[in-house]
């Protein structure tokens, strides 16, 4: 067998994508937010950009200027200006004197009603540092300190620990005893249910935390496996209670926490304003883009004429050229990208007009295809720019996306229903329910099925789960557990 190398040459066709088409798809999936961002972070070191969300340097120079000359011509006028006759009554109300003014070098030290330590907000702690406070008031010493620390950090966000205590002794070189007893020490930090290693042991140490645990109350945690199952009657059975006293044991554990340290996650839900904006007028309906969310750029092509001409390198005139090309590109694609999002979201609008008068129920059907018809573009196009794209209705803040959805026939074979508008049906159904008796999905087809809309009772099934709305047994149940009937 021969081996050598060869060059061949071969043809064929591609379609091939340069750099910047490839950008301006990628500014398609872009928010506002997203789009600013983008802006600052990649053309940050192009001096021919200015993105308009700051005041020019020349305007507040000639501001400044301008208030310099005024002051100077006031000086030349008028500069030694005559003191007005005054009397002695004017004087005395315009300079405080007496016994109520305080000269200037004790203002400071005079007392007030103001608390300015009051109005900082305090900042909350978290979940390691208020056991780490703890443990040290417990003034543990040697091996119980490490034990402790190392405790802390098998400690999750929930308030539990999931890791076996012969690991951690193992791993310390420490007997088994030494770890339960610090494991206790550390359970008795507030709240109550810290450090507890399952769900079981969670709620004992809140129910002898209040005083409510008890040898029924202890049958029911020990067999918290049958309320999981709905087993109601075994259990009655095993605890010896009736029904009156099983119910007031649920309300017991319902008042429980089972994941204490959650109380000391501080989760701030990001807040973005929308892309578009929709309002009615006189005239219709009006979308119009966000744009205080949107950077404005100008191009300097005046600094860039005047740049060009003083410099003489070859080198430089490129590196001047290239910018100013980017910053033209940059332009015209964030003014295609929304024009195109205007163009999508007056076409959505125009098709959700009931949704924007009456509200979810009133959603019509509608897919990718029938907005790519309407502007004459590409699916993928329209599913780009929806992505992720917030609009601001008389009905809240929405996302384009939630609007696409397949439709259903009705008996009538009028019109169809949207699954969105269908789903919106059985959550307002379910919600209007009896607590001692939950409505099921055959009911639920019933019901539908009397309003002209013929579902299967997999699709409500599916419509249900895709709410995360469980069973109607698994309604009842919880209803049970809570009290409720």
């Amino acid at each position: 067998m021969k081996l050598d190398f060869n060059i061949q040459v071969n043809q064929r066709q591609g379609l091939t994508l340069t750099a910047q088409v490839q950008q301006a798809i990628k500014l398609l999936h872009m928010t506002n937010q997203e789009i600013q961002e983008f802006v600052q972070d990649e053309f940050q070191d192009n001096p021919f950009v200015e993105t308009g969300l700051f005041p020019e340097k020349d305007q507040v120079n000639e501001n400044s200027k301008n208030n310099n000359q005024e002051l100077d011509n006031s000086f030349k006028e008028t500069p030694h200006k005559a003191e007005e006759t005054q009397t002695r009554a004017s004087i005395e109300n315009q300079f405080e004197t007496g016994d109520v003014y305080i000269p200037k070098s004790t203002v400071a030290k005079a007392e007030t009603d103001f608390d300015k330590l009051g109005t900082i907000t305090e900042e909350p702690k978290s979940l390691y540092s208020h056991c780490i406070e703890h443990i040290d008031n417990l003034q543990l010493h040697g091996i119980q300190r490490l034990i402790a620390m190392r405790l802390l950090e098998e400690l999750e966000p929930t308030g539990w620990i999931s890791s076996e205590l012969k690991t951690i002794s193992t791993s310390l070189r420490c007997e088994l005893k030494q770890v339960e007893d610090v494991l206790l020490e550390l359970q008795q930090i507030e709240p109550a249910g810290l450090f507890a290693r399952n769900l079981r042991e969670c709620l004992i140490l809140q129910a002898v935390d209040t005083n409510k645990y008890c040898e029924s109350l202890a049958v029911i945690l020990d067999n918290l496996h049958l309320i999981e199952k709905g087993k109601f009657d075994l259990l009655k059975r095993r605890s010896g209670c009736s029904d009156t006293e099983i119910s007031s044991l649920f309300k017991i554990i319902k008042s429980f926490n089972p994941k204490p340290g959650l109380q000391f996650e501080q989760v701030d839900v990001p807040i973005r304003e929308p892309d578009l904006q929709v309002h009615e007028t006189d005239d219709g309906w009006l979308v119009e883009l966000n744009n205080s969310t949107l950077p404005n750029i100008k191009i300097e092509k005046e600094y860039a004429k005047e740049l060009r001409n003083k410099v003489v390198q070859k080198d430089d005139r490129e590196f001047i050229q290239t910018k100013v090309s980017e910053a033209k590109w940059l332009s015209k694609a964030i003014e295609k990208r929304n024009e195109t999002m205007l163009k999508v979201g007056t076409a959505i609008v125009e098709r959700q007009k009931k949704f924007l008068q009456k509200g979810a129920q009133f959603i019509e059907p509608m897919v990718l295809r029938d907005i790519a018809d309407a502007v004459e573009m590409h699916e993928s196009t329209i599913s780009r720019v929806t992505t992720g794209s917030l609009i601001q209705t008389p009905q809240g803040t929405v996302e384009l996306k939630a609007f696409f959805s397949v439709g259903l026939q009705q008996d009538n074979d009028i019109g169809s229903t949207s699954s969105t508008s269908i789903k919106y049906k059985i959550k307002k159904l379910i919600e209007a329910e009896n607590p001692t008796g939950p409505i099921s999905d055959d009911a639920i087809v019933a019901k539908l099925s009397s309003q002209g809309i013929n579902l299967a009772r997999r699709t409500v099934a599916k419509y249900r789960k895709m709410e995360n709305i469980p069973s109607s047994f698994a309604r009842k149940r919880r209803n049970v557990i809570s009290g409720v009937v």
